[in-house]
């Protein structure tokens, strides 16, 4: 059930949703959902802030191969079992829209987000055979703004930065683990998230050169986000390269920041009552950086973006 309510700048949104999940175990989860904002026509500003309580099922992907009691028998000595219970948590959201002489506009939010038995996946013997595990609870909370041109004086384009911050809590509270894994696992403590990339800045700005001619060029910074290696940098030299291995950080646990530069331009070479032709040229990535986007070991999470690149592209509507 959802409903939204206009009262003059006033805007408020309210719903409720229930949810059953019924596989391995029998939950339930009620959600309310409520957001309120306020237009300042003077100031051209808007305010608003919003509330989730959310009900996240366990993923589907093997949790019935990972409940099987015949799974033991991989390890019948070194085993744990706990059932994975449905995600519960809190999400807040509070932020600002404010236009400026009419044209650049700035939105930016605050948001947190609490969640209790916190949803992951794990490697089962570091296979690529995932499935569900969870800890009891992770923190997320961050900030994002943005600036947008539209158009002026042949000028457009955008620029975005955002922060976060997310720590999961042990101990665990759901899933299978096998071997080592089930040895030992932290009863206090926490860890960096996998979106516990701390600063994320984008870029791009676009001249209209000619009525049929434009330019653009673009930024992207990522200070890199957190991993887990069980082993040593000699073994990440002789697995993945001296490359790879430049581009992670040990002492601090997290992959090494990355900067890349971008640049595009296009033109309309033909146009007619029946036809028009563009052409665009994109270079990606032309600092070369060999960007680590992710890094976990064998078969884990392993993800590298593409080097520099040069695409051409010709458009034709008819």
């Amino acid at each position: 059930m959802q409903d939204q309510i206009g009262l003059k700048n006033w805007t408020i949104s309210a719903g409720l949703r229930w949810d059953h999940y019924q596989l391995l175990l029998n939950r339930h989860g009620v959600q309310p959902r409520f957001s309120i904002s306020r237009y300042f026509p003077s100031s051209d500003l808007l305010l608003h802030f919003s509330y989730d309580r959310v009900f996240q099922t366990p993923s589907f992907e093997n949790i019935l191969l990972s409940s099987s009691t015949a799974v033991e028998s991989i390890d019948p000595q070194n085993f744990l079992r706990l059932p994975v219970e449905p995600s519960e948590g809190n999400y807040y959201e509070a932020g600002l829209t404010k236009v400026f002489h009419g044209r650049v506009k700035l939105d930016a939010n605050y948001f947190r987000r609490v969640v209790s038995n916190y949803a992951d996946d794990d490697q089962i013997s570091n296979t690529a055979i995932s499935f569900p595990i969870a800890f009891r609870k992770s923190t997320i909370y961050g900030a994002e703004a943005k600036l947008d041109l539209p158009d002026w004086h042949r000028f457009s384009g955008f620029l975005s930065y955002s922060y976060t911050v997310g720590n999961v809590w042990f101990p665990v509270t759901g899933g299978l683990f096998l071997g080592g894994d089930a040895q030992g696992l932290p009863a206090t403590g926490h860890f960096p998230d996998s979106q516990d990339q701390r600063n994320t800045l984008r870029g791009r700005l676009r001249y209209q050169v000619k009525p049929r001619f434009w330019i653009a060029g673009g930024i992207q910074y990522d200070t890199g986000l957190p991993f887990e290696f069980d082993g040593d940098p000699s073994e990440v030299l002789a697995e993945y390269g001296q490359q790879v291995l430049d581009r992670l950080n040990f002492a601090r646990g997290r992959i090494d920041p990355s900067f890349q530069l971008n640049a595009s331009a296009g033109a309309e070479v033909y146009k007619s009552d029946r036809i028009n032709m563009q052409v665009q040229i994109d270079g990606q990535n032309l600092t070369n950086i060999l960007d680590v986007l992710d890094f976990g070991g064998l078969f884990s999470s392993n993800a590298i973006g593409p080097s520099r690149s040069v695409a051409l592209r010709l458009t034709t509507r008819f």
